[in-house]
This record gives C-alpha cells, sequence and structure tokens, in this order.
C-alpha cells in the first residue's frame, strides 16, 4: 500500500510502503476454516482473466487459439531464416535443444513447432520443460528428440556448454539456431555413401541453402510489406497479427504438402492369400522410390500436371532433385513420412 497519508509529501510516500494488509491477510491462513476462502479471493480473479479466451469456446477453436498463441511466440522469438532452419531440421527428424529463461515461451515454442509439422506429426521424445535431474540424461538420448531446457538453471548453463556435437541448440532468447556440428552423421542415408563425411557435409549444406530460400517464404508470409521492401519506414507499420500467423502455417503445411505430393501413386498394397482356413491376409506395402523422385523433377520443372484443377497450387515450393536431393532421401526415411504412407487407405495405392 502505497497511498499517502495527511501531511505526507509524494517522495515520502513513494519511498515508504506498508505491508499492513499483505500480512493481514497471509495471517488468515494460520486458521484452517478461512484458508479455502483466502486463496479463491486471491486466486478468482486471475483465473477469471486466464479463462475469459476459452470459456465457451469448442475445443477445436480452442486448439487453434492455443496453436496461434503458441506460433505468434514462437515467431517473436526467431527471424524467418532461423525458424526455417528450425522447421526443416524437424521435419528431418534431427536431436533439437530449445533454450529460454523463460519457461512458457520454451512450453509454447514445442507447440508451436510441432502445429508446422501438420499434417505430419513428430512421433518422438518432445519433452517441453525437461527437469533439470533429466536433463543430462536425456541429452544422451539415442533417437530424435525436441527438448525444452531452462537455461537460468546453473547446471543446465554448463549442459548447454557442452551439448552432443548431433544436437542442434536453439536459443529463443537470443533469436538464433545453431546447426549440429555433426549434422547428418547418424543418418542411415549418409552412413550408406562411400564417403560419408562428405555426404554429410553435402546434405549440411542443402538444409542451410533450403532454409534461406524457405525464411525468405516465412518472412513474406509473416510481414508482406517489410519483407519486400528497403524502406518499411515509409510504408505502414506493420504488426504481426493473426492474419499473419495464419499465413505462416498455411506456407508450412504447403511446403509439407509439396514434399507428400505424389507418394500414394509411388505405393504398392500387396496381400497374399493363404488357402489354409483361419488364416488372415498379411498386406505388405511396397515403395517406388525412383518413381517419386521422378515426380519431384518433374514439378520442380513444372512437367506435372494435375487432370483436375485444385484450389490450392504447391508447385512453386517443389524442391529441384539436382539441389536437394539428399535432403528429399533423408526425408524419405523419416518416421513421419512412414506413418504417412501407413496412413493412406488401399484405395489411393496401387494394389494386388
Amino acid at each position: 500500500d502505497s497511498s499517502r497519508r495527511p501531511g505526507q509529501s509524494l517522495e515520502d510516500a513513494k519511498n515508504s510502503l506498508s505491508c499492513s494488509a499483505l500480512v493481514e491477510l497471509l495471517g488468515a491462513f494460520s486458521f484452517q476454516d478461512h484458508e479455502g476462502t483466502v486463496l479463491r479471493s486471491i486466486l478468482e480473479p486471475y483465473l477469471r482473466f486466464e479463462a475469459s479466451p476459452w470459456i465457451d469456446r469448442p475445443f477445436d477453436d480452442q486448439e487453434k487459439l492455443f496453436e496461434s498463441h503458441a506460433l505468434k511466440l514462437l515467431t517473436d522469438c526467431l527471424p524467418p531464416i532461423p525458424l526455417a532452419l528450425l522447421f526443416v531440421a524437424t521435419l528431418l527428424e534431427q536431436k533439437i535443444v530449445l533454450s529460454s529463461s523463460r519457461r512458457s515461451v520454451l512450453h509454447a515454442a514445442c507447440a508451436g513447432l510441432a502445429a508446422l509439422l501438420q499434417p505430419l506429426k513428430w512421433s518422438h521424445l518432445l519433452v517441453p520443460l525437461v527437469p533439470g535431474a533429466l536433463a543430462t540424461d536425456l541429452i544422451q538420448y539415442p533417437a530424435p528428440f525436441i527438448l525444452g531446457v531452462p537455461s537460468e538453471d546453473a547446471d543446465n548453463m554448463d549442459l548447454l556448454g557442452s551439448l552432443p556435437r548431433d544436437v542442434t541448440l536453439v536459443d529463443l532468447d537470443v533469436g538464433r539456431v545453431i546447426l549440429a556440428p555433426a549434422f547428418g552423421q547418424d543418418n542411415e542415408m549418409v552412413r550408406g555413401t562411400a564417403d560419408s563425411e562428405a555426404t554429410a557435409r553435402a546434405l549440411r549444406s542443402q538444409v542451410l541453402y533450403l532454409a534461406q530460400g524457405l525464411g525468405t517464404v516465412f518472412g513474406n508470409s509473416l510481414r508482406p510489406a517489410s519483407w519486400c521492401c528497403d524502406s518499411p519506414s515509409l510504408g505502414k507499420m506493420e504488426t504481426q497479427d493473426s492474419p499473419g500467423i495464419d499465413r505462416l502455417r498455411e506456407s508450412a503445411k504447403s511446403f509439407v504438402l509439396e514434399l507428400l505430393e505424389g507418394t500414394a501413386s509411388c505405393c504398392f498394397w500387396i496381400e497374399e492369400w493363404t488357402q489354409s482356413y483361419g488364416t488372415a491376409a498379411e498386406p505388405t506395402v511396397l515403395f517406388d522410390e525412383d518413381k517419386f523422385f521422378q515426380i519431384k523433377m518433374d514439378r520442380a520443372s513444372k512437367a506435372w500436371k494435375h487432370m483436375f484443377p485444385r484450389a490450392s497450387n504447391t508447385g512453386a515450393l517443389a524442391l529441384n532433385l539436382e539441389d536437394f536431393d539428399l535432403v528429399l532421401e533423408s526425408f524419405l526415411r523419416c518416421q513421419s513420412m512412414s506413418m504417412h504412407i501407413n496412413s493412406l487407405p488401399k484405395t489411393e495405392m496401387f494394389y494386388y
């Protein structure tokens, strides 16, 4: 309570704070009969304010609103090109550590990053807030992961400074993405080549090149006028509002759909029936990689045309096989791609 008493100057009132009301209020906790009432009186205004955007909303609207809020915080922390680099690293299912001194930002960044992958899903380890006691063990997890590590903890600061070479670090407080020094060296496709180190370096270069181009798309989606103009001060001031987040979500989705374009036509559903009683057919799905790469070449050269026009055309985001062959090969071997293929209905494939 900093209210002025009669005859007290304003400066003295600012320097003298009375906590008697707070002390009296907290003193009520010594009586068990009063605890519930006092706590409710303290928390109810905050709970009512926080719940106001969610009350009386359908669950689907709540999910979309939270995703928009999470993407807003993620784009506030990362510029478009680092955001695109993080997006590509996530698509290729790398080991990723997000660090920030703000725990709410860590949670929102993990949720927003997962939302950008749609219609694909992250199928590996995802821990938005890693407890300090588990951080060292989880960092050594052998499979891909996304971990949110609070950076204000002293132990975590030492851990973030000595990450394994195959882990990509995302500093949300600074706004930068440090690609793993050993990026791609554990990749199955890279290990199968004659010179794995040279292949890993080539894959890293392709990822950085792709992030540069895709970052331009993300920047144009978030702030169209300022991103394409040398003198943004001459134009109308832009704010990163909900339409910008929606455009970003649509750009990311269009890129993922372009990666998946033609997948169903490369799948062959094979069933082997047996004559013995009580046995069920065991279907097998075969994937023609050569045909998939041919489709990508045709789409990049605009030789691929749909028989029936579509409302949205993602062909502008097609990847040239000469520039991004290693990226496409790595994507084919990701768990999310396998899950997508397995989710396709039999009627969309060639089947025997």
